[in-house]
This record gives structure tokens, sequence and C-alpha cells, in this order.
């Protein structure tokens, strides 16, 4: 599944399943962001034909191309509304930290990318890109000073970025054959474990009505993590015989664990378009 190991026969038709989910949704001037669904389908037809073998690895790029879609829908969300109400600063910094550590290994390694031919570069791009989109974001985050809701964007990171840090230094593969590189990999997958959970918790403490594009936000980036997930079932037991044996049990577990933490969102969200009504959250206490 890996850069040097054995390929999977599969294919990456799921890149197109989920590039039109909910684009009936959008009405009057949300018509403009079907422009990023569309666009994301045009982008995925193109990978597909020209950079990818179809094997089941090009998985793990469909999961950055859709955290790179996400972010699209927030910077889109903050350009035509000029109001960052309702996002989770402390989620935008732990994402920088997060692209920051994983391309330190994957633009220079290759141990932990997909043997699909979309990890030669479309993997690292996609990171590149939501990279990119995060620092603007935060950039209108300072902007719009007045819009952000600072008060509820509570989530206490001050003990868990250390330790995610301190763990991954302490605890990780060899896939990379270096321990530099294989540390920043780990310190990037246990930050992206709790990136998500200052925006869960923000919207949980908000309550009501969720914005539009928030919602599809973070239905974009669980999907995104399911197939992280996905490709991490099958992939964890060469982290375990490469390095040592309770980091390719690490990974899977980090995993589960933000597919397990957005159970709560997820059933609300589908609720919601089941019944063709808005998504609500139930306001914490």
């Amino acid at each position: 599944m890996f850069a040097g190991g054995s390929r999977d026969s599969s294919t990456v038709s799921l890149l197109t399943l989920v590039s039109f989910l909910d684009s009936s949704q959008y009405r009057g001037d949300g018509k403009r962001y079907a422009v990023g669904y569309i666009m994301f389908a045009i982008c995925t037809l193109v990978v597909m034909r020209l950079f990818s073998d179809g094997s089941y690895s090009a998985i793990l790029t469909l999961g950055a191309a859709l955290q790179c879609l996400a972010f699209h829908f927030l910077l889109s969300k903050v350009q035509m509304q000029k109001s960052v109400a309702g996002l989770s600063m402390k989620t935008l910094e732990v994402y920088v930290l997060v692209f920051c550590f994983r391309l330190s290994s994957t633009l220079v390694r290759q141990g932990y990318l997909p043997v699909d031919r979309s990890g030669d570069f479309v993997y690292q791009l996609a990171d590149l890109f939501s990279l990119y989109s995060v620092f603007q974001l935060l950039h209108f985050m300072l902007t719009h000073r007045r819009s952000y809701q600072e008060e509820f964007d509570t989530f206490a990171l001050d003990k868990c970025v250390p330790t995610a840090i301190l763990m991954g230094m302490c605890i990780h593969g060899n896939m990379n054959a270096h321990w530099f590189f294989d540390a920043v990999w780990m310190i990037s997958m246990n930050l992206d474990t709790i990136a998500l959970l200052p925006q869960l918790w923000m919207l949980s403490k908000l309550g009501g009505e969720v914005e539009g594009m928030t919602s599809h936000f973070c239905s974009a980036m669980i999907c995104s993590r399911a197939c992280v997930f996905a490709f991490w079932f099958y992939g964890f037991r060469e982290v375990t015989t490469k390095g040592a044996g309770v980091a390719g049990w690490q990974v899977l577990i980090c995993y589960a664990l933000q597919l397990i933490l957005s159970v709560d969102f997820l059933y609300y969200y589908t609720k919601a378009k089941l019944l063709g009504k808005r998504m609500t959250l139930p306001i914490s206490i």
C-alpha cells in the first residue's frame, strides 16, 4: 500500500460520488459554492485518468483531496459573508501544525505515501493547497475579528498539543527509516486527531442552526477521515512490522478516534439531510 510496497488492485471511483453530495441544496447566492463540487469532480477525473493507477491506496489521496475541498468551503463562506462567525481559530492553528509537520515528511520521504501514482505529487499538492487555505482563513480571522465568537472557542488545547508532540517523538514507526522524518509524521497524525475537536466543540456550544458551509466543511472533513481510516485499516500492519509494534496500532486507533468523536455531529447532519431540513444542534451547557 505504500511506496516501495505491494500494489493493491481497486478503483478510486468513490471520488466522483462524494463530489456531488448535497449539490442540490444550493439556492440563490449559494449556487456559487457548487463551483467547488464541480471543480472537485473535474480534478478527480483528471487525476484518475492521468495520475493514478487505480490502486486501493489512492483512497489516501482522496482523503487529502476531500480535506482540501473542506477548506475551500470555509474560504467561500468567509469571502461571501465577510464574517468568521462559527469558525474556530484553534482548529485552524492546529491544522497549520498538522500540515507543516506532515509535509516535512511527505515532501522529503516516501515511507507514508500511497503506492498509487497519485502519491508522487498529487497527495502532497492537496496538503499544500489545504495549508494555503488555512493561512488565508487565519488572515480573515484577524481582518474580521469583530465577527469571531471567541467566547465559544474554548476547547482546552494547552495540554493536548504538547502531549501529541511528545508522543510522536517517543512512539513512531520506521517507514521513513529516519528518526526525524518518522517522528514528524507521527506528530502530524497525533495533532490531526485533535484538530477538529475545537470546531465541533464550538458548534456544540453555539447550538441551534448550523450555517450551511460550516456544516459542509465538517462533513467533508469527516468523509476525509473515513477515507484515511480505510487506508490505514489495511496499512497499519506495515508500520507495525517495520517499526515499533505499538506504533501501527496507534495509527489505527487515532484515525478510528477521529471518526468516533465525529459521530454526534454526523448524526445530526445526516438526519437533517434525510428530512430535507437545515442542520441544527442542541445547545451544550
